[in-house]
């Protein structure tokens, strides 16, 4: 392409307002993208998107927006149960598709995006972009290169207090509490995409799901006192089995106000990898136990030395890295005619994983995992 990618946003609800029509602003200034086009049903959000981006036509049929010449790529950022629906749309137009997690809500539908993406020679890339955060690389790069010898058990955490508790929510979250929805499918999605990068496809899951909180109250925002009849389990809790006596345990809830404890902890027979939990904490610390060398106890690792007179900032610096890096990912993978990290494949193993939990906690019983995925070289 001889000019940087067009983009074509469909949904300009809260994370579209907050995290991705800014990102793509900026990946426009450096040159990356154009934003032609965003979408939206509610007449409100989308005169709020085109009034802060003017450079972006604004339409309220996704379908309209797909016939747009000038748009080379769609971003997916419509509620879960519409994902498959609107990337089949943008596919079937010959669009390349970055929708956000999951890819769909069940496996006939992702494997019909996947199929649909190849038939058309189009790029598809799925959130979460975690993958793609330099500290979570460094992170896999420990795992994967032995510094913490075999690898027996991680434990990692993927809760917070819901949509309907957040206070800085601006749409109308009774969706994330229906068929479709979840926790599971909004935050276990994160960690267990670090575990797959880490320890390769999952074998077997196993997991307990309930509903906690039968009913939630929508404490602030334009729909502050909605009471949501919550329809889906709002607190699942997993074990992974990833072979060779390789095991993983996690929690996906709505029902964590807030905890101090590691994002994830990584234990092998020559150390552990603390993930960060709170903004003020290193991103993560290691804990070595070497009797050839004699090394034995906790690390603070630097990315570069920063001594005694420039102690860690912590929260104090606003990292310059967002979600919009998942698109521009997905750029370079067009404009280099390379596969994404965050592809298709992988995307639909997750989605079995998460699936699959939840049927194991309906039937009781262990769940084999189908699917499987390689990871593009992606360690440097």
């Amino acid at each position: 392409m001889t000019q940087p990618v067009g983009i074509g946003v469909v949904g300009c609800g809260d994370v579209a307002r907050a995290v991705y029509l800014p990102g793509m602003h900026a990946l426009a200034q450096q040159g990356v993208v154009r934003l032609v086009a965003v979408c939206d049903q509610d007449e409100g959000r989308l005169a709020a998107a085109t009034a802060r981006y003017p450079e972006a036509r604004g339409y309220r049929d996704d379908a309209l927006m797909l016939g747009d010449a000038e748009v080379d790529v769609v971003v997916n950022l419509t509620p879960m149960q519409a994902h498959a629906a609107c990337s089949l749309r943008a596919i079937a137009a010959n669009k390349h598709v970055y929708s956000e997690k999951p890819l769909a809500t069940t496996m006939e539908d992702a494997d019909q995006i996947i199929e649909a993406a190849r038939s058309a020679g189009v790029k598809l890339a799925c959130a979460p972009i975690i993958l793609l955060h330099p500290q979570v690389r460094q992170a896999c790069r420990w795992v994967q290169n032995g510094t913490l010898g075999k690898i027996s058990l991680v434990r990692a955490r993927g809760s917070h207090g819901g949509p309907a508790w957040l206070y800085d929510f601006t749409t109308d979250p009774t969706w994330f509490y229906k068929p479709g929805g979840g926790p599971l499918f909004d935050l276990g999605v994160y960690p267990i995409h670090v575990l797959c990068a880490m320890l390769g496809p999952a074998k077997r899951v196993s997991a307990f799901a309930g509903i906690s909180h039968p009913v939630r109250d929508v404490r602030a925002g334009p729909f502050q006192g909605k009471r949501i009849e919550v329809e889906i389990p709002d607190n699942v809790q997993i074990m992974l089995d990833f072979g060779d006596a390789t095991f993983a345990t996690l929690d996906a809830t709505f029902t964590v106000l807030s905890a101090k404890g590691p994002r994830m902890e990584v234990y092998g027979d020559q150390g552990t990898l603390n993930l960060y939990s709170r903004a003020e904490e290193p991103p993560y610390e290691l804990y070595l136990d070497n009797p050839a060398t004699g090394v034995r106890g906790w690390l603070s690792y630097e990315e570069s030395y920063r001594g005694s007179l420039a102690p860690y900032l912590g929260g104090q610096v606003a990292p310059p890295w967002t979600f919009a890096e998942g698109v521009r990912h997905l750029v370079h993978s067009i404009t280099h005619d390379t596969e994404p990290l965050i592809g298709g494949n992988l995307a639909r193993h997750i989605l079995e994983i998460m699936l699959a939990a939840l049927q194991s906690a309906q039937s009781g019983r262990v769940v084999d995992i189908a699917t499987t995925f390689e990871l593009p070289a992606w360690t440097s």
